[in-house]
C-alpha cells in the first residue's frame, strides 16, 4: 500500500544532562532505541497530545549539541531520509520509528557520534516528529509554547536511557530545536563566547541569507550564503592600527570564533593579504630584507599567549601567524628541524614603536 500525505517535519531533541566523571555508551542497539522510543513517545503526547497523530523517530545517537547543531542540520536530515520511506508506505498515524544500532552501526552516518568521549556533561538524542501539514503549525506553536516547561522525560525512559548508555542521568527534557539553540546561546554566555554565538545562530536558522558581523576586538566576518562558508577578515600586528594590548583583544576574539565555528563544523575562509603556508597552517608576512642572524623570535602577550613568530632566514624576515593549534605544533618542530635559534623577549612582544611592526629579538 502506498500513501500519498503531505507532511511536515518538526526537529526535536531529548537534552540529557549525564553525571560529571561518567562514561557511557553514545548508540543505542535497536531493541533498546525501540524501548526508549516508545517511553519518549508517551512523554511527548502527555504534553501535546496532538503530537501523538504523527509519526515520531528517534535517533539511537547521543551527541553532543555542537554535533548536533552544524549547517545544514545534518542529523536532522538524516532523520527526514529515513521516515520518507515508513511516511509513503504507512502513513502518519501514531508511527513510531526506532533508528537504532545494528552491532554499533547506525543506518546513516550523519547520525553516529564522535568516538571521542564528550566534553561535557549535556547530550543530545534527535528526534523528529511527521505530521500532517494541515494540522503541523498549531503542533509546533504547541510545542514551542509548552515543551520546555513542561516536556520533563519520566523516571521509565530515563531509566532506560541509563540502562542502555550506562550513563547516569541527571536530568532529561524534550526540546524543540529552538530551545536548543536558546539553551546553547546561554552555554555560550556562561562561557564567555556569548557574543559569538549569533555567527553560529545564524548559519543554523538562516543560512541563505547573507550576514555581516562585528565582533569584539573589532573583528569582521561575513557570512557568505552562496558559498555557505563564513569569511573572516585577518589582521596582522603590523596590520593593526592599535596597540598591543589591541592586537591582542583582537588576536583572542580571532580564536574564539575559529574554536567556536570549529565545533560546530561551519566552513571559514581567511581573507587576508599574506600568503597561506598549508603545511604550516600559517598567514606568512613578508617584511623584506633583515640585517640580524638567523634565527625566530616568539612573539608571546601575556594576555593571549603567542601572537606570531617572526622568522629571519636568509637576511629575510617573515612573520608567521598560526591558523591552528596544529599549526603551533608545525612551525616548532619545523624549527627545530633546522636547528634555528629562538629566543622570547623579556617584555613579550619585539615592534617598533614608531611604526608598530614586529622586530627579531636582538
Amino acid at each position: 500500500m502506498t500513501v500519498n500525505q503531505d507532511s511536515h517535519h518538526i526537529r526535536l531533541a531529548v537534552g540529557i544532562e549525564v553525571e560529571p566523571g561518567g562514561t557511557g555508551r553514545r548508540v543505542l542497539e535497536k531493541t533498546q532505541c525501540e524501548a526508549l522510543a516508545a517511553e519518549l513517545a508517551a512523554d511527548l503526547a502527555r504534553v501535546v497530545p496532538s503530537a501523538g497523530n504523527g509519526l515520531l523517530a528517534v535517533a539511537g545517537s547521543l551527541l553532543e549539541p555542537a554535533e548536533l547543531l552544524r549547517p545544514g542540520l545534518p542529523a536532522w536530515q538524516a532523520l527526514e531520509g529515513l521516515t520518507r520511506p515508513v511516511v509513503r508506505d504507512h502513513g502518519l498515524a501514531g508511527q513510531l520509528l526506532a533508528i537504532g544500532a545494528y552491532q554499533g552501526r547506525l543506518p546513516d552516518a550523519r547520525l553516529r557520534p564522535s568516538d571521542q568521549n564528550p566534553e561535557g556533561q549535556f547530550l543530545v538524542m534527535p528526534l523528529l516528529l511527521v505530521c500532517e501539514a494541515a494540522s503541523a503549525e498549531a503542533i509546533e506553536q504547541a510545542l514551542e509554547d509548552n515543551l520546555f516547561e513542561r516536556g520533563a522525560v519520566h523516571p521509565p525512559a530515563r531509566a532506560r536511557l541509563s540502562d542502555a548508555t550506562g550513563w547516569a542521568n541527571a536530568h532529561a527534557q524534550l526540546l524543540t530545536a529552538n530551545d536548543l539553540i536558546a539553551l546553547q546561546h546561554v552555554q555560550m554566555d556562561t562561557a564567555g563566547l556569548g557574543a559569538f554565538w549569533p555567527v553560529v545562530e545564524h548559519v543554523l536558522v538562516e543560512p541563505d541569507r547573507d550576514q555581516d558581523f562585528t565582533l569584539p576586538g573589532e573583528l569582521n566576518a561575513r557570512w557568505q550564503a552562496g558559498e555557505q562558508e563564513l569569511m573572516i577578515s585577518f589582521s596582522s600586528f603590523d596590520q593593526h592600527a592599535g596597540s598591543p594590548d589591541d592586537y591582542a583583544l583582537w588576536v583572542r576574539a580571532f580564536r574564539s570564533l575559529l574554536a567556536l565555528i570549529g565545533t560546530h563544523a561551519i566552513k571559514r575562509r581567511i581573507e587576508s593579504s599574506l600568503v597561506h603556508d598549508e603545511r604550516l597552517d600559517c598567514l606568512v608576512e613578508a617584511r623584506g630584507r633583515c640585517e640580524q642572524g638567523n634565527g625566530l623570535t616568539e612573539q608571546v602577550h601575556p594576555d593571549c599567549g603567542l601572537i606570531a613568530w617572526t622568522l629571519v632566514d636568509d637576511r629575510h624576515q617573515l612573520n608567521l601567524y598560526p591558523l591552528s593549534g596544529d599549526a603551533m605544533a608545525r612551525v616548532r618542530d619545523d624549527m627545530a628541524r633546522r636547528e634555528l635559534p629562538r629566543s622570547r623577549p623579556d617584555d613579550g612582544i619585539c615592534y617598533d614603536p614608531d611604526t608598530n611592526k614586529l622586530l627579531p629579538a636582538t
